[in-house]
């Protein structure tokens, strides 16, 4: 994957239904059909780093999330820490007030490499949090005090980590977020043929009250068809270079 020089590129890879849903009912009426593309367009992409909010990596990665902690012994500084995984690949955990109940330094998807965990977090995190990843060996990053910095936590991945390109595959806040602030390169997006019609389920682009920005258009890039799925590429217009 191109990189830029002083942040990754960043791609947003997911499956929906034809109505626009990424979960619900439609998993259960051909989304399976879906399911192939979607892997080999992944491969396709190799990216240095998978990228999730915290909701997704406690449902995939992390063993949920934190109910309660030991009291941290002194005050951590809010000072990046990095740990040599070794493995040249990366999770990106984006949970800003640190809630994820990790294992170890390391994490796997099925079919994909083990790869080293990269925790993203605000200065508002409190030191039990911070004691518990320096006990894991997790590396974090600060990215703001109060506030996710997206811009500061790519430009900290690219030159800290040395991270390339970066693939995100949701949820529906995230990748708004990213959208509406122009750090969203490409999407990449397969459409099973399903539909569900659910209320109150994550779409592709989802605004969280706290949103900022207006829509956002497309230029589309290459369709190409799957049996009955659709793979499209599109370059937001909003992109930052």
């Amino acid at each position: 994957m191109r990189a830029f020089e002083d942040r990754p590129f960043v791609v947003c890879h997911v499956m929906g239904a034809i109505d626009g849903r990424i979960s619900g009912s439609f998993f259960s009426a051909g989304a399976g059909a879906g399911y192939g593309p979607y892997r080999e367009i992944w491969a396709e992409y190799d990216c240095d780093a998978i990228l999730n909010g915290a909701v997704t990596c406690g449902e995939i990665y992390a063993d949920g999330f934190v109910i309660a902690l030991p009291k941290a012994a002194a005050v951590t500084p809010r000072e990046d820490c990095i740990t040599d995984a070794g493995l040249g690949h990366f999770v990106i955990a984006v949970d800003p007030e640190g809630t994820l109940n990790w294992r170890g330094n390391t994490a796997q998807r099925p079919g994909q490499p083990k790869a080293a965990i990269v925790h993203i977090l605000t200065e508002n995190v409190s030191d039990d949090y911070l004691a518990f990843l320096r006990e894991k060996g997790i590396s974090y990053l600060f990215a703001g005090k109060e506030h996710l910095d997206l811009g500061l936590m790519l430009c900290k991945l690219k030159e800290k980590l040395g991270i390339g390109s970066i693939l995100m595959t949701g949820g529906g806040v995230m990748d708004w977020s990213f959208l509406s602030e122009g750090y969203l390169d490409e999407l990449s997006l397969v459409i099973a043929p399903a539909a569900g019609g659910d209320l109150n389920t994550a779409t592709v682009f989802d605004r969280s009250p706290f949103s900022d920005g207006g829509a956002v258009g497309f230029t589309l890039k290459e369709v190409r068809q799957f049996g009955n799925a659709v793979h499209l590429r599109y370059t937001p217009k909003n992109v930052r270079r």
